[in-house]
């Protein structure tokens, strides 16, 4: 009995942490948007985790977004599809996928945050379009 309560006890504390880190990501993708569109890719990367910069130096990361901004345009609607609230020993982490509209073409993207203290810092970023193939 005494398991499941702790169980049910961890599951609830789980909820409720999901319940508040959920709206702090998808403010994390809102401002990654607004910097994307205002050509802010080195505060885009300053903000990182450090399990982004540790994987991408800066140029290569700013070389990327620039891309992305240069041959889709600006943002006109991004949606969220999907997300995956995990926590394990490296911290907590939400992966969210989102249908985004740009000017220039429809893309899906990726985004892992690293919850921590009620902030959200990028951990990774994957964007698959189209639009980046063929313009």
């Amino acid at each position: 009995m005494r398991k499941l309560l702790a169980a049910a006890l961890l599951f609830g504390l789980g909820g409720c942490s999901m319940g508040a880190d959920l709206p702090v990501a998808d403010q994390a993708v809102t401002r990654f948007h607004k910097m994307l569109d205002a050509g802010q890719n080195a505060q885009i990367y300053q903000e990182s985790a450090s399990e982004m910069k540790n994987a991408a130096p800066e140029a290569k990361l700013s070389a990327l977004l620039a891309a992305v901004h240069r041959k889709l345009g600006t943002v006109t609607k991004a949606t969220r599809q999907g997300f995956n609230d995990q926590m394990n020993t490296g911290g907590h982490y939400i992966t969210m996928t989102y249908a985004t509209s740009y000017t220039r073409g429809d893309a899906v993207e990726t985004f892992v945050y690293k919850i921590s203290d009620g902030k959200a810092a990028l951990v990774g970023y994957n964007i698959n379009s189209d639009a980046l193939i063929v313009n």
